[in-house]
């Protein structure tokens, strides 16, 4: 497999080789050989520098300004009035305790959506307008969901119900 690979390896070196040999970049300015020294006083024998040299680029290639140097800090605008305070949505520390078991529409749409409940070994059969225990009440049952209200600081909470399946 080696072997295979290894003329195309070789014919791209010397594609490359004749690029560099035969390319367009005039060479303007050469810098002549550099010793840099040392911090101690001595040279560093055999380093040569080559200056670059610019190359004539179309229009649409030019350099522009340089998208590395560094943007002057920016000034915050002074507002123009103090943000306004948003209130707060409720937050709930725990989540509902009944579960939805299933639902039954009342014979001739006039009864309304029965929903039956589950709460620890409990079941309840609601209708709106129905309390649950002390703290809630069934605010409405509009599938896909039943809205409960909390009785003593009347925040609404809905528990997905299902869709009506006909």
């Amino acid at each position: 497999m080696k072997t295979k690979r290894l003329p195309w390896l070789l014919a791209a070196l010397a594609g490359i080789a004749l690029l560099l040999v035969f390319s367009d970049a005039p060479v303007t300015s050469v810098v002549a050989a550099v010793r840099p020294t040392h911090p101690d006083g001595g040279a560093d024998h055999g380093v040569f520098l080559r200056a670059l040299t610019p190359r004539h680029l179309p229009v649409a290639v030019r350099p522009g300004p340089d998208p590395f140097a560094a943007l002057p800090p920016r000034v915050a605008d002074a507002p123009a009035e103090p943000p306004t305070a948003v209130p707060l949505a409720p937050t709930f520390s725990e989540a509902l305790p009944y579960r939805v078991i299933g639902k039954q529409l009342a014979e001739g749409n006039e009864g309304g959506w029965t929903v039956f409940l589950a709460h620890g070994e409990d079941t309840w059969v609601v209708r709106e307008g129905d309390a649950l225990g002390d703290n809630y009440r069934v605010a409405a049952i509009k599938p896909p969901h039943l809205t409960l209200q909390h009785i003593r600081n009347k925040t609404r909470r809905t528990l997905d119900i299902g869709e009506i399946k006909e």
